[in-house]
């Protein structure tokens, strides 16, 4: 009977943690309201983060598509993710962690921002090389927009996995430089 105790805790063990690092599978964003379940399926093939002061997580992620007549779209993902949630203490998983999202796409004719929040799942310490996380519950709406910039996916939700490198200085350069870049676009446009 003993034995069997062990057994039973050893599968609930073995399933509780299971469960603490369910993927999501490739991100997806999808419009709210779509019937047709088409989704857009960003596919970031690279990206990096770090660990600020304040105990917050930066992410940018990228992706670059080409169009039917041969342009380059490229869409950038940043995540903030500012707070680490406090075991018992607050409603949601233990490994939730609010987040907010900026996500820009850069087309040949013009450049839109989304913005929004979800949740975010980390599934390595802190300190890893890597970071391997989940985008949970994700909603975006489109907050500013330069060019002749065409809204397609109108308010979403976003959701799934996506992975990043250890780079404060890559993570800092490249956040400011996609700032940068929308918003001059955004200025000059007059939009």
């Amino acid at each position: 009977m003993k034995q069997r105790n062990v057994i039973t805790l050893a599968l609930l063990v073995a399933t509780l943690a299971l469960a603490g690092c369910k993927s999501f599978g490739p991100m997806r964003i999808k419009p709210v309201g779509s019937s047709s379940g088409a989704a857009l399926r960003p596919d970031f093939t690279s990206g990096y983060f770090r660990f600020s002061r304040n105990q917050a997580y930066h992410f940018i992620l990228f992706a670059t598509t080409r169009t039917p007549h041969g342009g380059t779209v490229r869409q950038v993902m940043i995540l903030r993710v500012f707070w680490t949630p406090v075991p018992g203490v607050t409603p949601i998983v233990r490994t939730a962690i609010n987040a907010t999202i900026r996500y820009v796409i850069f087309t040949p004719h013009g450049c839109g921002m989304y913005q929004g929040a979800g949740f975010v799942r980390l599934h390595n310490s802190p300190h890893a090389r890597e970071m391997h996380a989940s985008l949970v519950q994700g909603d975006l709406r489109l907050t500013g927009a330069s060019g002749n910039f065409v809204d397609a996916i109108g308010p979403s939700r976003i959701t799934g996995d996506f992975s990043a490198l250890r780079s404060a200085e890559r993570t800092l350069t490249l956040t400011l430089r996609t700032k940068r870049r929308f918003f001059t676009a955004t200025l000059s446009n007059g939009r």
